[in-house]
This record gives structure tokens, sequence and C-alpha cells, in this order.
């Protein structure tokens, strides 16, 4: 059975519930995001796993409660090297699917979709985040930070 610790200051204000949560690995030291409930009694979730919510100005005080993960963790180095490849190569997703095809231009054609592109952009991303919420969550932050840098972008150019 795994064991989790994360700061009180990742609990979301209302306490228990399902939430994107920073946590770390008791034992590998691991920290990462991922979506997970959350409870004070592990009765409410329906495979509890021990989380001590550390608070203090040393993080020396813990209470315990519990934790459910819902989706894999995102490996955020990952994510950010291929965020890093991706600024440098093509932006075409191609799935080689002549069945996927006909599916989507008959979208295009009966007006639900402006365009094949668009709708597979809006078909893949509604099930990218029922599926993954936590990968997407990760990638807004990281695409943020890259938008938000002016200096990091010119230096990348050179």
């Amino acid at each position: 059975m795994s064991k989790y610790i994360t700061a009180e200051e990742h609990v979301p204000d209302d306490g228990e519930g399902e939430t994107v949560l920073q946590i770390r690995d008791a034992e590998t030291k691991e920290i990462f995001r991922t979506r997970a409930r959350i409870a004070k009694e592990p009765s409410r979730l329906d495979d509890p796993q021990p989380l001590s919510v550390v608070r203090g100005p040393h993080e020396n005080t813990a209470e315990q409660w519990y934790v459910e993960l819902v989706d894999d963790a995102v490996d955020e180095d990952r994510l950010r090297r291929i965020a890093r490849e991706q600024q440098e190569g093509s932006n075409v997703v191609n799935t080689r699917s002549d069945d996927l095809a006909v599916l989507l231009r008959y979208l295009v054609e009966a007006d639900h979709y402006e365009s094949t592109s668009a709708a597979a952009r809006e078909l893949m991303f509604e099930r990218l985040a029922d599926a993954h919420p936590s990968l997407l969550e990760a990638y807004d932050e990281l695409r943020t930070e890259y938008e938000a840098d002016p200096l990091r972008e010119a230096l990348e150019r050179e």
C-alpha cells in the first residue's frame, strides 16, 4: 500500500472531494500532480491510500487523511520535453485511418463542424478531458509558462 504526503495548501478549501492534487510518494520521494479524491474517512473512498496532510512553518504537524488516485500521474519533465520538441516540429497529426476520415468528413458535411481538423480537435480534447484531466491541467500550466515568458522565447530563438 502506497503512502502519500501533501501540504495543507494543496488541499482544496472545500476539503473532501475530487481535485488535482500535488502529492509526494513517501517511499520514492517522487512529487507529482494527479487527479484524486480525498477524504478524512477511508470509508468514503473506494480504494483509500494513506495521505499525510502536513502544515505549519516547518510542515511538522500532520493530519491523517486518505487519497484515491483517479488517473495517472503526469510526468511533468516528459511533458515539458515534448512541448519543447513540438515547438520545433510539425503540428500535423495523422491517424492514417480511412474510417476516421469518412466519419469526420460526414460530420463536417452535416454542418456539425467547420472542418475535419476542427472536429478532430474538439473530439480529442473532449475525450482527453474525460480520460486524462490531470494531463490537460498540467499542460495548461506548462503552456501558460511558455506563453508568459517573452525572454525565454527570445533566448530559444537564438
